[in-house]
């Protein structure tokens, strides 16, 4: 272990854990004494990638700079990647009227993104008021600002013809109400919308039982009612921050929003590829670890579909006391496992015989507050 080095009141501490099982690391200072998020290690496991990947500045309708948001987001929330979203068509500066500050946009994400370390996508926020907002991230060093106001690109099916093609993803935020819902009449465009964002500042979409609800709720609008429809959909949680805190907005408030990417790569194509395979779990901001298996399957898979006695795995690390887990089997909770308060649990249960198109996926509840989703797993 080196001596921590400090600068604009962050610090560094390079550690080498070699031992397997779960760590948290303890800092004593004259402050007060702190504990780190759990730290998994085991052999052959999954590399996880903490992201936020729908944030706002002072360009639109949000606080701070792009130098200081994207330093808060990596020095201070400790997170592996960005995206800032500033609105198409609304806020201070309207993003489709200044192609400068679009320019400036691109060249910050260029700037800060540092291969295998720190990734910092280019992305914005189309605005529609009618068929819901989403934001739109770019898998590269450049994109087209499409504005949602454009009578060629103001429907979801005119944004994903316009990207189609693209190394891009659209995802859809506060789905189920809030500022404004999603239209699940519209079927996602399985290319280019595999995941959508299940909770935020806004609060959570998954559904109408669950914790922390999103205000303004629509009734049989919310993520597990479309996936009910039979659309393929991973989880993903996002703040959709505006006060230049990302990654760590459930500090000042009842719910923030976060994903966690299992990627071995912390570079753009690797994320972008975790997403599309929908290999992620969201959480509303702790840094909950969750594994989630099926068979053979993992979340964001496929089991085949008449295969009796399936074994379903969890292995969840809370940041707190965990007080159950919710098995979801297509609309309802079939099963809530009590945790026992444990920070550590493991558990495995049977999953009844599954028709094609249906799915399973998990809901972490703690103690605190703290939730957390896997992305589904279907059968086909």
């Amino acid at each position: 272990m080196g001596e921590p080095s400090f600068a604009d009141g962050t610090g560094w501490l390079d550690l080498k854990l070699t031992e397997e099982g779960v760590h948290n690391i303890k800092l004593e200072t004259p402050l007060g004494n702190f504990e780190s998020n759990p730290v998994v290690v085991r052999k052959n496991i999954e590399r996880v990638l903490w992201a936020d990947l729908q944030v706002h500045t002072a360009i639109s309708d949000g606080t701070g700079e792009l130098d200081q948001v994207y330093r808060y987001a990596r020095e201070v929330a400790g997170l592996d990647a960005v995206c800032i979203t500033d609105h198409d068509h609304w806020g201070m500066k309207f993003l489709d009227q200044s192609p400068l500050v679009w320019k400036s946009l691109q060249d910050a994400a260029e700037e800060w993104n540092q291969h295998n370390d720190f990734t910092a996508f280019l992305g914005f926020e189309w605005t529609n008021w009618v068929y819901g907002h989403r934001h739109v991230i770019y898998g590269g060093s450049e994109g087209e600002l499409i504005s949602s106001i454009d009578p060629d690109y103001d429907t979801p099916q005119e944004l994903w013809a316009a990207l189609r093609g693209q190394n891009v993803l659209t995802v859809a935020h506060h789905s189920a109400g809030g500022a404004v819902a999603t239209d699940w009449r519209i079927a996602p465009d399985p290319v280019l919308e595999p995941v959508t964002e299940i909770v935020s500042v806004h609060g959570s979409s998954e559904a109408f039982d669950s914790p922390g609800r999103i205000y303004s709720a629509k009734q049989n609008n919310f993520v597990r009612d479309a996936l009910g429809r039979g659309y393929r959909l991973g989880f993903m949680g996002s703040t959709d921050g505006h006060d230049g805190h990302p990654g760590l907005a459930h500090l000042a408030g009842a719910s923030g929003g976060v994903v966690a990417i299992l990627s071995e790569d912390n570079t753009r194509d690797a994320i972008m590829q975790a997403l599309r395979e929908r290999r992620c779990f969201a959480t509303n901001g702790p840094r909950i670890l969750l594994r989630f298996e099926l068979g053979q399957a993992k979340m964001g898979g496929t089991v085949p579909a008449g295969v009796e006695n399936l074994t379903l795995t969890c292995r969840v690390v809370g940041t707190a006391p965990i007080e159950r887990v919710d098995i979801i089997h297509g609309s309802e909770v079939v099963s809530s496992v009590a945790a026992g308060s444990k920070r550590v649990f493991f558990f495995s249960a049977e999953v009844p015989t599954m028709t094609a198109g249906e799915f399973v996926y998990l809901r972490v509840v703690q103690e605190d507050g703290g939730l957390a989703w896997s992305s589904p797993i279907w059968a086909e």
